[in-house]
């Protein structure tokens, strides 16, 4: 029964991630670059290009395929797995107390293929982190992580079915 009470959490955890990921991972991503320039995201290598024309994607039932393999594998079974099922456990040796915040960083760090994004990752990692290790379980951070995910998939799913 106590164990069922905690499910209660992931609420306001989500609410937490959104408002991490827009009103603060934004300014602090858009602060980041202002202030390194040459880290800034390179012209044309944004996905929202992808939604310019929604047209083009209609009955495009590959790309929802592609989109949802693409997340099994890389938000759930790399990912989370590796930083939260793995990683995590292990660094409290190391780290101690302190290991989800090293788990956090390294997860923002890990995203450095996207330098413009690097503040905002870590901002996320550390809420990634902290509920992997405060829970004990890795759903929360799947779960929390997952969100964007979902977010898009519905954006894509509207295309694919002619509603955007």
């Amino acid at each position: 029964e106590k164990n069922k009470k905690l499910w209660w959490w992931i609420i306001p955890l989500l609410l937490l991630t959104a408002t991490a990921e827009f009103l603060v991972a934004g300014p602090l991503n858009g602060l980041w670059v202002s202030l390194f320039p040459f880290l800034a995201e390179p012209a044309g290598y944004n996905a929202s290009e992808l939604f310019e024309n929604p047209e083009q994607w209609v009955g495009a039932w590959n790309l929802l395929v592609l989109f949802m393999v693409l997340t099994v594998f890389n938000t759930f079974l790399g990912e989370e797995f590796i930083f939260r099922g793995v990683l995590l456990p292990k660094m409290e040796g190391v780290f101690g107390k302190w290991d989800w915040v090293a788990n956090g960083v390294i997860f923002g760090v890990y995203h450095l293929h996207q330098p413009w994004m690097l503040p905002g990752g870590i901002i996320v990692g550390l809420i990634f982190a902290f509920t992997g290790k405060r829970f004990r379980t890795n759903w929360f951070p799947i779960i929390l992580h997952s969100m964007q995910s979902v977010f898009i998939f519905i954006l894509i799913l509207g295309m694919v079915l002619g509603l955007a």
